[in-house]
């Protein structure tokens, strides 16, 4: 009777264990729609192109999600209220031909933006749930990862993750690597790689709400050029441009090839006083992004491209100053100025030897 009673408890404690067993492979194996999500029906994620890198020691990494939910709320009386609240009322936006380009670029100013929502990601086999989404409908995250997981995680210099829904929609992210030891291209968009004109307002207007995006010659070809290299190289596109912007830029690289990156623009608020200002308080918002990413890879080298429009080269000069063993090469795009004169480049690199800076009109030449 004893022997036969520690058989049955026996059986029963490997029935247990097999029963742990399958509840773990269970629970490792939840489908996305067993964790709760806020996101309803009729909202909309745009995760917004961000980076990963290693913390010191090695062994861990920091990865940095940005993300902006908000419900679609668009209506054709829009426009006239667009062109009021932006300051724009005595531009005429739109041309004729391109009524619905232009239809479609101002849309995402007039969402209805969601905050108070934690939304919970998936990455690799891991689940995150991001900070709550602000008032202007974007959060954010800082995820720690293992130096293992980003081994299985990454595809070369990124890797993906999802959103998890109640439906089947698939809203997806990217984050891109910046190794140790690499190279870093931080580029300014608007007439560095795309045709702007931010010094002629109505040029301005039109080429950044009714004209298709035109690319300035021969530096998608450069880029390219950049992007080949011993150590892996990482683009960052860094503007004074709106977030709202983002899904009409990325389309742009596609569509000229230029190589895809990090995102890094402007948020734009509705008490902002207009549209311009944008464009005329840029560096702060410059200065920031380049230092946080400078910071953040201490081991990894720069190059910094811009424009004469705009502060780039006094910008970048500075940087070039405090880090002169990082920053590899200056690129400057000579575009004209307002003023009409043409900037004092010996001054303003002015201890910066002549071989770590080029000032240039057509990239054709680099």
């Amino acid at each position: 009777m004893p022997m036969m009673f520690t058989s049955i408890t026996k059986i029963i404690f490997r029935i247990m264990c097999w029963l742990n067993v399958m509840s773990l492979l269970l629970f490792y194996n939840l489908p996305v729609h067993a964790v709760d999500s806020p996101i309803k029906s009729d909202e909309t994620i745009i995760f917004l192109p961000e980076v990963g890198y290693p913390l010191a020691g090695g062994k861990q990494w920091k990865l940095r999600i940005h993300g902006w939910i908000y419900e679609p709320d668009w209506k054709s009386d829009f426009s006239i209220v667009f062109r009021t609240v932006l300051g724009l009322e005595e531009y005429q936006l739109a041309e004729e031909k391109y009524d619905s380009l232009a239809e479609e670029r101002r849309k995402l100013f007039f969402v209805d933006n969601e905050s108070g929502k934690k939304i919970p990601i998936r990455v690799g086999n891991k689940t995150f749930v991001l900070d709550e989404s602000g008032s202007n409908g974007h959060f954010y995250g800082e995820l720690l990862a293992t130096t293992e997981e980003i081994t299985q995680w990454r595809d070369k210099q990124t890797i993906r993750f999802t959103a998890i829904t109640h439906d089947a929609r698939q809203f997806t992210g990217t984050i891109y690597l910046l190794d140790a030891e690499g190279i870093s291209v931080i580029s300014d968009i608007d007439d560095t790689i795309k045709i702007s004109e931010v010094h002629d307002k109505m040029a301005l207007l039109a080429n950044t709400f009714s004209r298709p995006f035109m690319p300035v010659p021969n530096m998608a070809e450069f880029y390219q050029k950049l992007a080949v290299g011993e150590l892996p190289v990482t683009f960052h596109y860094v503007s004074a441009s709106p977030w709202q912007l983002y899904p009409f830029l990325t389309e742009f690289l596609d569509a000229y090839h230029f190589p895809q990156g990090s995102f890094h623009l402007r948020l734009f608020r509705w008490k902002d006083e207009n549209f311009f200002t944008l464009f005329k308080s840029s560096k702060p918002h410059k200065i920031e992004t380049i230092e946080s990413l400078l910071k953040c890879c201490p081991q990894r080298r720069f190059i910094l491209v811009g424009d004469s429009g705009e502060q780039d080269a006094e910008i970048y000069a500075t940087f070039a100053r405090q880090y002169p063993e990082r920053i590899v090469h200056i690129y400057i795009h000579e575009v004209q100025r307002k003023e009409g004169d043409k900037l004092d480049y010996p001054a303003i690199f002015k201890g910066i030897p002549t071989t770590q800076w080029t000032v240039f009109t057509e990239a054709a030449i680099l």
